[in-house]
């Protein structure tokens, strides 16, 4: 097989695996927030269960990234996708990271759930799910218009969050909720939060893999 070829295909394998692990990380923060939304109890379980799952698809992925490198030496845009591919693997291991972490924060806070709160954290969830199915998307095609919606809907997710701070904070004021509860709210609407700038980073690597910019700096 001539080596060009065998580029292709080590470059079209590498691509599938990722778009796999992307599914995987994309059906965990789902599955997460669901629990987190429902309080379900099982579901909570079964994500944290599966996170285990995304670590190794990132081992593996980065592993094959380092062999097309290290034997191929892919130059110009092939270069730039396995370097891409590099980078926003850890993203999508931390976004599956997080999607347990929101499961575990459910575990503790069982039925406790505040009014004032609980809304702004759905509606957060709502947008950062769509953030990261728009990021899994982008990468499946190197789409960069839709990379770059992904970047333009976290501002609103950031604006919630801080809605989200304000709350609690009034609410503690006022002995309106446990400060044992407070701290797992707001812990899983960090989360969901942090979940939106992996789906940012995500977002900006896809661009850079179409145009060797990376946050208006030209790499390559």
């Amino acid at each position: 097989m001539a080596p060009r070829t065998t580029l292709i295909q080590l470059i079209a394998d590498i691509k599938k695996d990722v778009v796999q692990m992307a599914d995987l990380a994309l059906a965990n923060i789902k599955e997460g927030l669901e629990a987190f939304k429902s309080n379900d109890q099982e579901l909570a379980k079964a994500v944290m269960a599966k996170d285990e799952e995304v670590d190794q698809f990132e081992e593996s992925i980065a592993k094959s990234a380092l062999r097309i490198i290290w034997r191929e030496q892919p130059v110009a845009g092939d270069l730039r996708l396995v370097t891409g591919i590099l980078k926003l693997i850890t993203d999508l291991e931390r976004i599956g990271d997080h999607a347990s972490d929101i499961a575990e924060m459910t575990r503790h806070l069982k039925n406790k759930r505040n009014k004032l709160v609980m809304p702004i954290a759905s509606q957060m969830a709502e947008i950062i799910e769509k953030m990261v199915l728009t990021s899994v998307e982008a990468l499946v095609n190197v789409d960069i218009e839709r990379a770059q919606s992904v970047i333009d809907m976290d501002d609103e997710v950031d604006d919630l969050f801080d809605e989200a701070v304000k709350k609690i904070t009034s609410e503690l004021k006022y002995d309106k909720i446990d400060a044992n509860d407070a701290i797992y709210i707001m812990m899983v609407a960090k989360y969901i939060e942090r979940v939106g700038d992996h789906a940012v980073n995500i977002a900006e690597w896809i661009i850079f893999i179409d145009t060797g910019t990376h946050k208006d700096t030209i790499l390559f």
